[in-house]
């Protein structure tokens, strides 16, 4: 009987067959793709998107550049996956912030202490895109940020004035990073700590939402 399989032969030759750990073969893939993002972010904070290319980050990763391209495809599948990347570790907020809420006051203020706290976990990586909005992959991005956060600003505004335009003009107009920043710079000018600005924005929104309520009220908007 002739031995014609793998095993076989390797008895013939005196060798001993060779055995492959898949889980350490894809632990290893996982690693080298970890390698790279963590590559490409570093060389983006440096230098910026535009001027990063695939032979910097082949050597600052430690690889080929046919690897980068195995691993993403391309420059920009190589941008999206730092995007991936970047909003799984940012952790948007999500509608855990309002159990135990019943009111629609403290569900507004969670909003906004929780929208506040998220700009502050992102403010480095915005920094580091703010060149590069045109390129419609942060485009893309930047919108479904903000159509999450419109669902989280109906959910705090309640079925009432969840799809009132007045009431989530309010929340958006507090929670803007530039309306933050002036209110959060004003207070640390005067020597007040940084989340006393944030507690009086979430206060303001607070009442103003109030007031389209009353107003609606009045008007016989709400039941």
């Amino acid at each position: 009987m002739l031995l014609t399989d793998a095993y076989s032969q390797s008895i013939i030759r005196g060798v001993a067959p060779r055995t492959y750990k898949l889980g350490k073969r894809a632990d290893t893939t996982e690693a080298t793709r970890q390698r790279i993002l963590d590559a490409t972010i570093d060389l983006y904070r440096t230098h910026g998107v535009a001027a990063t290319t695939l032979k910097a980050i082949a050597g600052a990763a430690d690889v080929s550049r046919g690897t980068i391209l195995n691993h993403f495809g391309s420059a920009d599948g190589l941008l999206g996956a730092v995007l991936d990347h970047v909003v799984a570790t940012l952790e948007l907020p999500d509608p855990r912030i309002y159990e135990g809420l019943s009111s629609r006051d403290d569900r507004i203020r969670a909003f906004v202490h929780a929208s506040f706290d998220f700009q502050e976990r992102s403010e480095h990586w915005w920094s580091m895109f703010e060149q590069e909005m045109h390129r419609p992959e942060l485009q893309q991005r930047e919108a479904g940020y903000w159509a999450e956060l419109a669902t989280m600003q109906a959910a705090a505004l309640g079925p009432d004035l969840g799809d009132d335009p007045a009431a989530n003009a309010v929340l958006v107009s507090v929670i803007h990073p530039a309306t933050a920043g002036t209110f959060a710079w004003a207070f640390e000018q005067a020597g007040l700590p940084r989340g006393d600005a944030r507690t009086l924005l979430a206060d303001l929104a607070v009442d103003a939402v109030r007031r389209i309520a009353d107003r609606k009220l009045g008007e016989g908007g709400l039941q």
